[in-house]
């Protein structure tokens, strides 16, 4: 006869956690790539070379944290890139037409959240493929664009405008601390939001999500309209950089921003992930680009460099998917 008291055995738990152990793996390579782009060329280390990095990467930081929202849920945006042209685009006019640098900002707001709406709509609402719509929302955003531009930059002069983008305090880029404010603004909303919670349930299970109350279609949309609100603020900050708006701002854009995310471990299949992880690959990937540019890395093998490490985090990610529903 057993007795009340005894105690069951228990398996010892892990020592460190897959997602921690993920965390210290991005920052060893960072480091890695870090000393490696350094030995090869003595300016990586540079304070210089240390801003253009962080101003170069500024936008990227922003937009992958929207794809980590859009991935959360198990969709993907496509138009992000051709959305920094467009909204960049409607801001530039609006500046132009009325000298105001608050109406510029709000016009490239709105613009990018308009295109996001339309996302939001179509996949939330009518629940059509992520891909598709966002394929064809790319088009569209690239398109208008052209059309708004007349397939040539505007030139830019207002001081204003120019500041998130163009302005540092020394070696540091202003927008850093502002993409720190806007990383910290995000992160509460996604950890301690029910708006946060129903992103990770809708992308976890979507049907049960809906069974439980929690309108996983809403929360599509709002995450879709979120994505093209970074990207109307992302298009501010690249004016700001290049002192312009360009047609084809944002070029291969949701490209990288998909690969920063997934390599700093969110799912492509939704409900995993988290923004500091994003952070890590968003760096990881951007000390790489830089390192290549900064050795004279032939352009083409840059692109080939670039696939391969998209390919590579995308396996990964499936097979970690497969190794859990074991």
């Amino acid at each position: 006869m057993e007795t009340a008291g005894k105690t069951t055995e228990q398996s010892p738990s892990p020592a460190i956690s897959a997602l921690a152990m993920r965390y210290l793996v991005l920052a060893a390579l960072i480091v890695i790539a870090s000393l490696g782009f350094g030995f090869a060329n003595e300016n990586f280390f540079s304070l210089a070379n240390i801003g253009i990095l962080l101003r170069s990467i500024s936008v990227l930081f922003i937009v992958s944290m929207a794809m980590t929202f859009v991935m959360l849920t198990g969709g993907i945006d496509l138009s992000v890139g051709s959305n920094v042209a467009f909204a960049g685009g409607v801001g530039v006019i609006a500046l132009t037409a009325t000298g105001s640098a608050p109406v510029g900002f709000l016009a490239a707001i709105l613009a990018g959240m308009s295109i996001g709406l339309i996302n939001g709509i179509f996949v939330g609402r009518m629940k059509l493929s992520a891909f598709m719509v966002t394929l064809a929302t790319f088009a569209l955003a690239r398109g208008l664009a052209l059309v708004i531009y007349d397939a040539d930059s505007i030139n830019v002069s207002n001081a204003i405008f120019l500041w998130l983008g163009g302005t540092s305090w020394g070696n540091v880029p202003v927008v850093i601390p502002f993409v720190v404010l806007v990383f910290a603004v995000l992160s509460v909303v996604l950890y301690r939001t029910t708006f946060g919670r129903d992103v990770y349930a809708a992308g976890a299970n979507f049907k049960t999500a809906f069974v439980l109350g929690r309108r996983p279609e809403r929360t599509l949309v709002w995450v879709y309209i979120l994505s093209g609100a970074l990207a109307g603020l992302s298009a501010i900050i690249t004016v700001g950089r290049v002192s312009s708006g360009q047609p084809w701002a944002g070029l291969y854009l949701e490209f990288d921003a998909i690969t920063a995310v997934i390599l700093g471990g969110t799912s492509l299949f939704g409900g995993r992930g988290r923004l500091f992880g994003t952070i890590l690959g968003v760096l990881l990937y951007g000390i790489i680009i830089n390192g290549l540019v900064l050795t004279g890395t032939n352009p083409y093998l840059q692109s080939l460099i670039k696939g391969a490490i998209l390919l590579s985090v995308v396996l990964l990610d499936s097979w970690t998917q497969r190794g859990k529903q074991r």
